[in-house]
């Protein structure tokens, strides 16, 4: 017989477990707490205690694989240049991975229903395949040889490199940036088109630093253009003087027309000596031939009066003239600096030559200086006294030609 009290005491420890049960699915408490490892996954399992008793799993995956759509289990992920078409059916099961199809590609690993559509090069911006696409790899772009990218994503325009015109360049072009160009003077650089455009279409404020020293040449002030004027009639005025006092001469002495250079100092002393006591007539005849023995020393390189130069000079004028400063000074020296350019283009030197060297030199004397020298190089045989003594002629300014002759006598 079951005492009465037994009842009593196995309610009470019925409701105890109760109410521990109650507590421990409150709280969280896990009862049970250990790592599981399966195949291509890293799951820890956490049990709770729940009224229903059921457990809650939460799953990991390792690197290379991806989590189920199910979450039931993981998969390995499919190779680069394929494309997942079927989930595996387990995680000891492999999934079903296709190749891509033709210009489409993939380039990693990959749990993705379809790959990539390649791109194509644009044609209407210049666009060139450098690489063609691959199951793996997408296409390349580029531009052609000489010719650069103007951004860098895909939708890049290719454009020609610049060739500096009016400049030279201070760095190459590269696939990725024009060419970069420094301009020679008298130009400026219009960086938006990278290009040297003349001094004269400078109308902003960035270029007018570049063009400074250009402007100011180019565009002088009246009391510039008056003195440039001024000088260039004084010079006119002494030219002209000085042909009429040698025409003057010759026509009162033409005697003293065709005296040679071979004739050393002293015979020429001599003979005008005697010829001066034979014609003293009065002191004012006398001072005209004294003043004339200095200047009728070296005669003339050309033939014009139609009368035969001795074998010396028909050496001399044929010789190429040398190198040497103190001939082409004296060449310098005696042309007028207003018709230099003149002088310089009858002789054989292009335009384009000429102003380069104009540009590059300066100073006037020194520009000068290395157009005779260019001339003197290109011409080689040709350069000889006997083309200055014809280009001077040709220019009506055969005084010049006597000026060179004492500068070099007196050498």
């Amino acid at each position: 017989m079951i005492p009465l009290g037994f009842f009593q005491v196995l309610v009470i420890q019925v409701n105890l477990i109760l109410i521990q049960l109650r507590i421990g699915e409150s709280l969280a408490i896990p009862l049970l707490s250990e790592p599981i490892q399966i195949r291509g996954v890293l799951a820890e399992k956490h049990a709770f205690v729940h009224l229903s008793g059921r457990e809650r799993r939460e799953i990991e995956c390792q690197v290379g694989h991806y989590l189920h759509p199910n979450e039931t289990h993981c998969c390995i992920k499919c190779h680069k240049g394929t494309y997942l078409s079927e989930h595996c059916s387990g995680s000891d099961k492999a999934p079903k991975c296709s190749v891509c199809p033709e210009n489409a590609f993939m380039p990693t690993e990959n749990n993705s229903p379809k790959c990539f559509a390649c791109q194509s090069c644009r044609t209407s911006f210049q666009q060139i395949i450098k690489f063609s696409c691959t199951k793996w790899e997408n296409t390349v772009c580029g531009c052609d040889s000489n010719q650069y990218k103007t951004t860098g994503d895909s939708e890049f325009l290719c454009k020609n490199c610049s060739d500096c015109h009016n400049g030279k360049i201070r760095q190459d072009c590269t696939s990725d940036s024009d060419t970069i160009c420094e301009c020679h003077r008298g130009f400026f650089l219009q960086e938006d088109q990278n290009k040297c455009l003349p001094c004269s279409s400078c109308n902003k404020e960035d270029c007018q630093e570049q063009c400074e020293t250009g402007m100011e040449t180019k565009r002088p002030s009246n009391s510039t253009e008056l003195v440039s004027v001024l000088s260039f009639l004084t010079i006119m005025f002494a030219i002209g003087f000085v042909a009429l006092t040698f025409r003057t001469c010759k026509k009162y002495f033409p005697e003293r027309r065709f005296f040679s250079s071979c004739t050393s100092g002293e015979q020429l002393k001599k003979q005008l000596a005697s010829k001066t006591a034979d014609k003293a007539k009065n002191s004012l005849l006398d001072i005209k031939e004294e003043t004339i023995l200095g200047t009728m020393q070296v005669l003339p390189l050309g033939n014009s009066q139609g009368q035969e130069l001795p074998d010396c000079i028909k050496s001399a004028r044929e010789t190429r003239i040398s190198d040497s400063p103190v001939v082409l000074y004296a060449v310098m020296d005696a042309v007028p600096v207003l018709r230099w350019k003149e002088f310089v283009r009858n002789l054989g030197l292009s335009e384009n030559t000429i102003e380069r060297i104009f540009f590059d030199h300066r100073p006037v004397r020194d520009a000068q200086y290395e157009t005779l020298k260019e001339w003197r190089l290109l011409a080689n045989h040709d350069a000889t006294m006997e083309r200055i003594s014809q280009v001077l002629s040709k220019m009506d300014l055969s005084g010049c030609i006597e000026d060179i002759q004492e500068a070099l006598a007196k050498q």
